[in-house]
């Protein structure tokens, strides 16, 4: 495999569209949407909103010592359109991360941040509690979380492909 094969597998449901194998025949929309909606692991979730299919992950911490209290909360999610048509499933990554930190003196941040697009990377976060164990739901637990998008977009894909349909990148 060449260096130009490698950065095609890479980019694949990111930058290009991922095609079912030869010989996998399109299935009904019904049959998409049940596989996409069946995805499940720790911290995933999925629903169905005005004709869209979500698979999204989830986690929230919070925590309080001698230092304040703190909370952290991550959505991470894709939003599919199905086109049955021509047997095209599209998706759009959402990114969505909210934190409040209230200090020792009573100073309270807070902040919010919020994207849409292709998403590729990962993210952990490890948690030291050092007055015993702290609130965690979710795709967290006691020592943290671990999130890459490959973990949930690679789901997707195989749910839509397996099915006999494409999987596209939504531009934005």
């Amino acid at each position: 495999m060449g260096f130009l094969d490698k950065l095609k597998e890479k980019g694949r449901g990111i930058v290009t569209a991922a095609k079912p194998e030869d010989g996998v025949g399109p299935q009904p929309a019904d049959e998409v949407r049940r596989r996409l909606l069946a995805i499940a692991g720790k911290g995933i979730e999925t629903a169905e909103e005005d004709g869209r299919i979500i698979v999204a992950w989830s986690a929230r911490i919070a925590a309080a010592g001698p230092g304040g209290a703190g909370a952290e909360y991550l959505y991470r999610a894709f939003e599919i359109e199905l086109d049955e048509a021509d047997h095209e499933a599209a998706g759009i990554g959402l990114k969505t991360t909210s934190d409040a930190e209230l200090g020792v003196g009573g100073s309270l941040s807070a902040g919010l941040a919020w994207e849409r697009g292709q998403h590729i990377g990962s993210e952990t976060v490890h948690v030291v509690a050092w007055l015993g164990p702290h609130s965690t739901e979710g795709g967290a637990d006691e020592s943290g979380y671990k999130f890459a998008w490959s973990d949930l977009r690679d789901p997707v894909i195989d749910a839509v492909t397996g099915a006999g349909w494409t999987y596209k990148p939504k531009k934005v």
